[in-house]
C-alpha cells in the first residue's frame, strides 16, 4: 500500500460524538487553556486558506499531493469545529469556526500576503526547490503541533478536554508523519535544496499562525503552553527529530526562535536557563 493509501485508509473527521460534555462543563476550562484553544481554533480553521493558495501553484497539481492536501484540509477543519464545540460547552462565547475563519482572514497581517506571494514566486522559479521546502516545512510545524495537544492533555485536570486532544494529536502525527517522509524523499541527493531549506528556516522559523497572529501572540502561546526551561526541552526535541532528514543536521532554527522571544515574555514563563549559545538573541 502507497503512503498516501495508507493515510487515506484511516482518514476521518474528528470523532467528537462519544465525549461527555456534560463532564467537560462540570471540569470547565482555566484561561490559559481557553487562550491555547483559541488560537489553536484559529490557527485550524485557516487550513483551508492555506490549501487554496498552494492549490493555485502549478507545481501542486502532482494528484497524490493533492489528495494528501485534500484530506488534511478535510481533518484540519474538524479540529477546528471541535475545538469550537468544547469551547462553547464549557461556556465560552465564540463564533462558529466558519465564521471565526472569516474574521480571523480579515484580520490577515501583510506578513501572510508576504508569504503567498514569495511562495509563489519560489514555486514558480525553483518548483523542485519549492517542493522540498514545503514538505520540509509542514513536518517542522505539525511537529510542534502535535507536542502542543499533547503537552495540553498532559496537564488539564478536564478529562474531555484530555481526550479531544489526544485524538488530535494522533491525526496531526499521521500528517506530519506524510510531510516528514516526503521531506526526506525530496530533500536526499539534493545539496542546493538541502541548504537553501535550512537557509529559510534559519531565517524564517516560527510557529505556524505567524500569518494571522502577532509574534507576540505566538510567542506567549507557546510559552503558556511550554513555560520557563520546559520550551528548550521542546525545541531541541523537534529539531532533533528534523536532524533526521538530509542535510539538517544540528538544525538549531527552533532553540534561535525561543531563545529570541524571551523578552517578549512575562516573567512568569520566561525560562530560567537560556542555552549559552543563545544568550545573545535572548
Amino acid at each position: 500500500m502507497s503512503d498516501i493509501a495508507t493515510h487515506l485508509a484511516v482518514s476521518q473527521k474528528v470523532d467528537i460524538e462519544g465525549l461527555d460534555w456534560e463532564l467537560a462543563r462540570t471540569h470547565g476550562l482555566t484561561q490559559q487553556e481557553v487562550n491555547s484553544l483559541l488560537y489553536f481554533a484559529d490557527v485550524e480553521s485557516q487550513t483551508v486558506h492555506y490549501f487554496l493558495e498552494v492549490s493555485r501553484l502549478k507545481v501542486s497539481r502532482d494528484p497524490e499531493l493533492l489528495t494528501f492536501l485534500t484530506m488534511w484540509n478535510y481533518e484540519e477543519y474538524f479540529h477546528s469545529y471541535a475545538i469550537t464545540r468544547l469551547l462553547t460547552e464549557c461556556g465560552v462565547k465564540v463564533p462558529t469556526a466558519s465564521e471565526r475563519a472569516e474574521e480571523v482572514r480579515k484580520n490577515a497581517r501583510f506578513k501572510a500576503k508576504f508569504e503567498d506571494f514569495g511562495q509563489g514566486m519560489i514555486a514558480w522559479s525553483m518548483p523542485k526547490t519549492f517542493i522540498g521546502l514545503w514538505m520540509f516545512w509542514g513536518s517542522l510545524q505539525e511537529c510542534l503541533t502535535t507536542q502542543a495537544y499533547e503537552e495540553l492533555a498532559r496537564n488539564t485536570s478536564n478529562p474531555v478536554l484530555a481526550e479531544l486532544c489526544k485524538r488530535i494529536a494522533r491525526q496531526e502525527r499521521r500528517h506530519f508523519a506524510y510531510y516528514f517522509n516526503q521531506a526526506k524523499d525530496k530533500l536526499e541527493g539534493q545539496p542546493w535544496i538541502q541548504k537553501f531549506t535550512r537557509g529559510i528556516a534559519n531565517l524564517f522559523y516560527a510557529p505556524v499562525g505567524g500569518g494571522v497572529k502577532t509574534d507576540e501572540e505566538g510567542a506567549r502561546l507557546v510559552a503558556e503552553l511550554f513555560p520557563q526551561d520546559r520550551i528548550f526541552e521542546v525545541m531541541s526535541y523537534i529539531e532533533k527529530r528534523m536532524a533526521q532528514l538530509p542535510g539538517m543536521e544540528g538544525l538549531d532554527c527552533c532553540t534561535r526562535w525561543a531563545a529570541k522571544i524571551q523578552p517578549m515574555l512575562p516573567e512568569s514563563t520566561r525560562a530560567k536557563n537560556v542555552p549559552a549559545q543563545f544568550i545573545a538573541a535572548a
